[in-house]
């Protein structure tokens, strides 16, 4: 399993001209072949194409690394592509039920030939709009031109650049290069903050042994999961992601009065005492640093879970939470914590701890497991904050009971990943018996709306 591993360093003056020249060629590149410009070429036939008109040879810069940032951003671009791609296949099983028409749309699709469809046209620029880079800041050093040794208990990496643009590039790292071996590493130098950024690719040794049992698992906003067990993992989650928003939307309004203040002064010609205000109370040097600790303390809580997890298990099961969640009901604060939500983090961590340990996961429909009663599988009951009311008037603790129907999902023949929501509803239904359905017992009473004063994991059901 490959992971990034970063160093950090001092900023030797050569660095800057290298980077600025390799933002002016990131934003060029992109602009050229973000969008259709690379339709119907590969990764080779892009760099050919840049190399044969010389578009970028006249740049001060070591040949080499303008050469290996090119195929950094190259395949940047690429993969973007890629991704829309994904998201068109899926508008495609929408589209259509025949077989043969899927077909024809996937291979037009798969071949670049989607400028001759009018709907995969329409598909693709809704997906695969035309990126733009502000990226000025980072290069890429082929592994032959770099070395590391350690000096005065310092691990020390030599950049070698060619000597007609400027000669070698020495960084003083802050390692002292024990467990460090970068030999046969490409490297990404990012500068940031005042220091060097190096980051290198490194296999990562197989972890622990998992567990052997299959658990399906409930990602939540006040704890990070809930498996299937009834035990949770990561209870402080919510807490933290919650002091991080309030306090965000605190400094926020603070910094719209003195943004206002800023203006009115600025109007009136006070320029000098406006100025101040924007050097001194309008930068941006704390938030940034509390965001980045708020994600620190989120990653370093999903991936402790994820490890409680495999622990457990040989086989999690887990939502398909890609697609965003509509909801009929929301409000101010209920939009700024949800948007706050970092389910790509709990999604990251399950997958990489899953992989380095040999564990297996598996995506399943998320639509309706709130809502399920677990013991029955019928759309039957009332989710209420962290309680599901059964229609016998048991009570169960909803992410647990969300988690046994995640597990139960696995193995229902009809309800794949990618059945759309109205479809899943419509089966439910048709399983449940008729008076239910008619009753509508199983929606419970929409008539009210929640109250802004109840905390997000009463509301987070889906």
């Amino acid at each position: 399993m490959k992971v990034t591993r970063t160093l950090r360093a001092d900023v030797p003056p050569e660095l800057t001209p290298i980077c600025q020249a390799m933002g002016d060629l990131r934003g060029d590149i992109w602009r050229r072949y973000g969008a259709l410009g690379n339709v119907g070429r590969s990764a080779l036939d892009i760099r050919k194409d840049i190399i044969e008109r010389n578009l970028y040879g006249r740049l001060s810069v070591d040949g080499t690394i303008r050469n290996e940032t090119t195929k950094d951003v190259v395949n940047d671009i690429l993969t973007y592509k890629a991704a829309a791609k994904l998201k068109v296949r899926q508008a495609i099983a929408a589209h259509t039920t025949d077989q043969v028409e899927r077909k024809r749309l996937y291979t037009a699709l798969k071949n670049d030939r989607w400028l001759d469809d009018p709907f995969l046209h329409r598909q693709m620029r809704k997906h695969f709009r035309h990126g733009v880079s502000h990226t000025a800041n980072q290069f890429i050093v082929r592994s032959d031109k770099q070395s590391s040794s350690v000096v005065d208990g310092r691990l020390v990496i030599t950049i070698r650049i060619a000597k007609q643009v400027g000669g070698d590039i020495r960084l003083i790292t802050t390692s002292n290069g024990k467990h460090v071996n970068l030999t046969g590493c490409n490297l990404r130098i990012c500068v940031k903050d005042g220091f060097t950024e190096i980051h290198s690719a490194t296999e990562k040794a197989t972890g622990r042994p998992h567990g052997e049992q299959a658990l399906g698992i409930d990602k939540g906003y006040t704890e990070a999961f809930t498996d299937s067990d009834g035990e949770a993992h990561g209870v402080t989650f919510g807490a933290v992601l919650t002091d991080y928003s309030d306090a965000a939307a605190q400094t926020g309004r603070s910094r719209n009065q003195l943004h206002a203040l800023e203006k009115k002064h600025r109007t009136a010609g006070r320029i000098a005492k406006a100025d101040r205000i924007c050097r001194c109370n309008l930068g941006r040097k704390k938030i940034d640093a509390r965001r980045a600790r708020a994600k620190k303390r989120l990653r370093t809580i999903a991936y402790q879970s994820a490890h409680s997890i495999v622990d457990k298990a040989a086989l999690v099961v887990s939502e398909d939470l890609t697609s965003p969640i509509a909801s009929k009901v929301q409000w101010k604060r209920y939009n700024r914590r949800m948007s706050g939500w970092a389910k790509g983090a709990l999604a990251d961590a399950i997958d990489s701890v899953c992989e380095q340990r040999g564990a297996k996961h598996l995506l399943v429909n998320s639509s309706y497991t709130s809502q399920m009663d677990s013991s029955t599988g019928l759309l039957q009951g009332k989710r209420v904050g962290d309680k599901f009311y059964r229609i016998t008037g048991d009570v169960l603790q909803a992410d647990h009971n969300a988690a046994l129907n995640v597990l139960a999902r696995l193995a229902d023949p009809e309800i794949t990943r990618f059945t759309p929501y109205r479809d899943v509803k419509r089966l439910l239904l048709a399983r449940s018996p008729a008076p239910l359905s008619v009753k509508r017992l199983e929606w419970g009473d929409p008539s009210r709306p929640p109250s802004a004063d109840k905390s997000i994991e009463q509301v987070c059901s889906r």
